[in-house]
């Protein structure tokens, strides 16, 4: 373990642990071969991944002109034997870098609720003439299918999250039904996560229920 000098412990570092990703300076001549067998030798683990890469020295603020010595960093993502595995993102854009998942974690289920906008929206008509100006750039904006004909009848259903919707100017909620089935509906005022709601004929009249007309 002589050429792994200590730990390094940033902002950064620290929300890569939970990812089982480690961060620590080196020798400037070890190379990866040498860090990994040196980690998994001392550790137990086995090193899936690792990042490697000289710094600059910083610049001295007393004393003679100059810098301090160039140090190298490397950054481990490790797998603890008998433990889930992680799968890691292969390096195509900034924001895959250093990510990893939990390979049991599974797909979001409320990707079948989320849909991405087919039109421009920057202000440009079909054939992409500006109708309307100063309309452009922005955030990409992903559309929420919200549930305004409530058909789950006589079926509880949860309030789970209330979450702000780009598109509109109320608020939505995502509601866990007894079935299994996951929706969207309009944040009713005043109802809190952990609510109950329901949708019939024969239903309470309360906060979050839905009745029709002619049972109101």
């Amino acid at each position: 373990m002589d050429g792994i000098k200590y730990a390094v412990f940033t902002d950064k570092s620290i929300q890569l642990l939970g990812n089982n990703q480690y961060t620590s300076n080196v020798e400037s001549g070890s190379t990866r071969t040498e860090i990994k067998h040196w980690v998994e030798l001392f550790f137990g683990v086995k090193v899936i991944a690792m990042n490697s890469h000289r710094l600059p020295g910083k610049a001295k603020k007393m004393g003679p002109m100059g810098h301090t010595m160039h140090y190298k960093q490397k950054n481990l993502n490790k797998k603890i034997l008998n433990n889930t595995a992680i799968h890691l993102y292969k390096t195509s854009t900034p924001s895959t870098r250093n990510g990893a998942v939990d390979s049991q974690v599974k797909s979001n289920s409320r990707n079948n609720l989320i849909s991405g906008q087919r039109h421009c929206g920057k202000g440009r008509n079909a054939r992409g003439i500006i109708t309307a100006r100063h309309r452009g750039g922005g955030h990409k904006r992903l559309y929420r299918k919200i549930d305004f004909r409530r058909n789950e009848k006589d079926i509880s259903g949860r309030i789970v999250t209330i979450e702000y919707d780009p598109n509109r100017n109320a608020y939505i909620c995502l509601i866990h039904y007894g079935d299994g089935e996951k929706r969207y509906i309009l944040h009713p005022r005043g109802a809190i996560i952990g609510d109950t709601i329901v949708s019939g004929t024969e239903v309470p009249i309360s906060m979050g229920n839905a009745l029709p007309l002619s049972a109101v």
